[in-house]
């Protein structure tokens, strides 16, 4: 099963660090993930003062080396110490039938 990473930037503290957007952040994660072959970017988003990054690990995926790549790409980028990452683990759901609407 795979795993989602959510890395959660202040834009405030972002732009003092000499980030304008979250892409300056999302592509180079991109790139490095992309050659290790086995997570991604999947999305992210802004609002409310925050920039978030999504990322999917791929199942066969050591978790603690892709989170080593984030945290490398991260440093790269000069991104605030006060930067989150999320993990989220999916809940498997077993078959409940299926469901007719009327």
């Amino acid at each position: 099963m795979s795993v989602f990473l959510e890395i959660i930037l202040d834009a405030k503290e972002s732009a003092a660090a000499g980030i304008d957007s979250r892409d300056e952040v999302e592509d180079p994660l991109d790139e490095a993930l992309a050659e290790q072959g086995t997570a991604e970017v999947t999305g992210g988003g802004g609002g409310l003062g925050m920039y978030n990054i999504d990322i999917e690990v791929g199942r066969d995926a050591d978790l603690e080396s892709v989170i080593e790549i984030i945290r490398r790409v991260l440093r790269q980028r000069k991104v605030p110490k006060t930067m989150g990452i999320k993990q989220y683990v999916p809940v498997r759901k077993e078959n409940v039938g299926s469901l007719t609407l009327s």
